[in-house]
């Protein structure tokens, strides 16, 4: 009677433990499935990066150089590499923001967005801007516009200006 009693113990604790182990591996499974569709999320817009750097060309910033000190003066080709600019780093945020829903990239991934002051700091770029924004989420656009009123069209230039040496009496 005593040996039927642990047998019945020991069965109930077997089957316990089956059961945790069952679960622990449909929770190890489903981790691997959203792990997996994080990475093929990532390749994507690698892929997509990747195709703007080579859409771009040789070249760019013969092109970039052009819309920061002579806007006026694009051709069809400049305004085609400078829209793969624009969007390559509009896809590089894109891709940090959906890292950070999926649990995989950090808190401070919003902070990257300031690199839009830069990235849309001339007026080239701001007018492509204005464009690409009708696509995106209010929220998105919100963020970009908040960054871009903390400066200008000339952010570029002034930084670009700033490095090169001062003129001098001798070379005017």
């Amino acid at each position: 009677m005593l040996t039927d009693t642990v047998n019945r113990w020991l069965t109930l604790s077997a089957n316990v433990g089956v059961i945790a182990g069952l679960i622990l591996v449909a929770v190890q499974i489903n981790q691997n499935t959203q792990f997996t569709k994080a990475q093929i999320v990532n390749d994507y817009y690698l892929a997509d990066m990747n195709l703007e750097l080579a859409m771009m060309g040789d070249d760019p910033v013969a092109s970039w150089t052009k819309a920061v000190y002579a806007p006026n003066e694009l051709n069809h080709v400049d305004a085609a590499i400078l829209d793969r600019y624009f969007n390559y780093g509009m896809v590089q945020i894109i891709r940090l923001q959906k890292m950070h829903e999926l649990g995989l990239a950090d808190d401070d991934w919003e902070d990257r967005i300031n690199y839009l002051q830069w990235h849309l700091g001339n007026e080239v770029g701001r007018r492509w801007w204005a464009n690409y924004k009708d696509g995106s989420s209010n929220e998105f656009i919100q963020m970009v516009d908040e960054v871009l009123a903390r400066s200008d069209y000339k952010d570029n230039q002034t930084l670009l200006d700033s490095i090169m040496p001062a003129a001098t009496d001798e070379q005017n």
